[in-house]
């Protein structure tokens, strides 16, 4: 009996320590990712050749309002600039969702290992404000990029997003398993 219950311990930190593994793994490949996107010049990213094609294309049958701001030194206009308005907007939700990722990959690692809830979300946090930070020196050495520290912003918000995400999808999944009826197999 005694060795059953040790087996099945000992079954459960071995598939810890590879969950955490895999998502150590997981971590660095999305981190060269960012990175590597960091590097591309703002031609290489440019998608305001395949909105001009789409446009022309799709027949949006609805006026859109004028939509105006100004992020850094760049003003926004929906009316006046809808192809850069476009970009932005998808620039900025690119941000959000690469960092969303980052910071699930990170809490959801971290939590595999069952720390504590607030340890995991400052560690997911934190490594998302280190990578950002550095992401956004890197892009100052990419031709016509620039650097903002309200990008860092935009990511930590990703962050915040992404730990959001995970701990309600967790939850939910945690709910549907507790209502599932038992099987047969265990009775």
């Amino acid at each position: 009996m005694m060795e059953e219950g040790s087996g099945r311990t000992r079954q459960k930190h071995v598939r810890r320590t590879y969950g955490f593994l895999i998502a150590l793994l997981l971590i660095v490949i999305w981190i060269i990712v960012i990175w590597s996107m960091s590097t591309q010049s703002s031609q290489q990213q440019d998608i305001q050749p395949w909105l001009h094609k789409w446009s022309q294309r799709v027949q949006i049958g609805f006026v859109l309002p004028d939509i105006q701001f100004t992020y850094g030194p760049y003003e926004y206009s929906l009316k006046q600039r809808p192809y850069d308005f476009a970009e932005f907007i998808f620039r900025k939700s690119a941000h959000l969702f690469v960092y969303a990722v980052l910071a699930m990959l990170v809490y959801g690692g971290l939590r595999y290992r069952r720390i504590r809830i607030m340890t995991c979300i400052l560690a997911a946090l934190s490594v998302v404000l280190i990578i950002a930070s550095i992401d956004e020196y890197i892009q100052q050495f990419s031709p016509n990029r620039t650097s903002s520290i309200r990008d860092v912003g935009v990511d930590l918000l990703g962050g915040c997003c992404g730990i959001a995400i995970y701990a309600g999808l967790h939850s939910i999944i945690r709910r549907i398993r507790k209502k599932r009826p038992a099987s047969i197999h265990d009775k």
